[in-house]
């Protein structure tokens, strides 16, 4: 039996639960560091709950009318912790949070109750291109405060977002005028090169206000699964359009790989995979498909040559899309009777 099969065969009876997100865990400052108070606990309750649904614009603490009391069934746990904070200078402070990890079935089961979508690890990394244009002239961003804000925001919706290294490959790819240009086509090699799903550019520009104050506008840009969109907006500091464009793009993330509970109750589904060669390329795979979070549980049924057969257990009607999501699994063919055959992307 060759090795790789036999590697295989030892895993078949073996069936994998998804791990805890850390989409659970809310992260809020506080004034004191000796105790945190109960509005404290609903900010990161509100922080988790828009992240988990892509709803950013509103309280939903407020609107399902969550109170105190709730947090008992709610909250696993808490602790304070402290964080560096680049300030707009470039200087660093010290910053109190508040870290409150949230029960995930409890709060799975609050969302479904309400019949809210939730949006779980199907989260694409975004590579963010981002250049800046003030009185030092125009430029790709390299600024620690705005590299912060991106972090940080990042952080809080629930997006991983990369920025590029800025070496001789990405500049001989990427320039200045395509960023500022909104020209996403010109990034799909790095997004590649840094295993990223969806390509993003931001264009940030200081202006001048008729009463002489300073302003600043941004053009945000993005591509997903190959639809462009974006968002154009004006504001009195840049900080404040890099929160509003991550969120928006997460909010349209959200609205493509969220499900709603009620989708169905679990039942198995089989799909077979091809191309995979060795153990490596076995382990992308299964990791792939344990990160799904519509999936429940993941088995292996068996092994034949390169193809490897999985029983996914899902309330989904249409996982399609979503174990297409990173590029990773290319769709073969889908046979009368729904049964879907991948293969592992060039």
């Amino acid at each position: 039996m060759p090795r790789f099969l036999l590697f295989l065969a030892l895993l078949l009876p073996a069936a994998w639960a998804l791990p805890a997100a850390p989409l659970y865990v809310g992260e809020v400052p506080v004034e004191r560091a000796e105790r945190a108070a109960v509005a404290d606990q609903m900010q990161a309750l509100d922080q988790v709950l828009a992240r988990l649904t892509g709803r950013f614009s509103s309280s939903l603490v407020r609107e399902l009318g969550l109170g105190s009391g709730h947090l008992d069934t709610l909250v696993l746990s808490q602790q304070m912790v402290r964080r560096s904070v680049v300030l707009p200078d470039g200087g660093v402070e010290d910053s109190v949070r508040l870290q409150v990890e949230f029960d995930s079935p409890a709060i799975n089961e609050l969302l479904q109750r309400n019949d809210l979508p939730r949006w779980g690890r199907e989260r694409p990394a975004v590579l963010l291109w981002m250049s800046v244009e003030d009185d030092s002239g125009a430029r790709l961003a390299e600024d620690p405060w705005l590299e912060h804000v991106v972090s940080e925001t990042a952080r809080r919706v629930g997006l991983e977002v990369l920025r590029p290294l800025g070496d001789a490959l990405d500049l001989a790819e990427v320039t200045l005028e395509d960023v500022r240009g909104g020209f996403l086509g010109s990034a799909e090699a790095s997004s590649r090169r840094y295993g990223a799903g969806v390509v993003a550019m931001l264009d940030l520009r200081a202006r001048r206000e008729g009463s002489g104050e300073r302003g600043w506008a941004a053009r945000w840009r993005w591509r997903v699964e190959g639809q462009d969109s974006g968002l154009d907006h004006s504001g009195e500091q840049p900080d404040v359009l890099i929160r509003g464009g991550l969120e928006r793009l997460a909010s349209a993330l959200a609205a493509r790989y969220a499900v709603t509970g009620h989708d169905g109750v679990a039942t198995p589904r089989t799909i077979r995979v091809g191309g995979i060669v060795d153990e490596v390329q076995y382990a992308e795979v299964l990791r792939h498909l344990e990160n799904l979070s519509m999936i429940e549980s993941v088995r292996v049924l068996g092994a034949r040559e390169r193809e490897v057969t999985f029983e996914l257990m899902t309330g989904s009607a249409n996982i399609e899309t979503l174990l297409r999501l990173g590029g990773l699994l290319e769709l073969e063919r889908r046979d009368r009777d729904g049964q879907l055959y991948f293969r592992l992307a060039p």
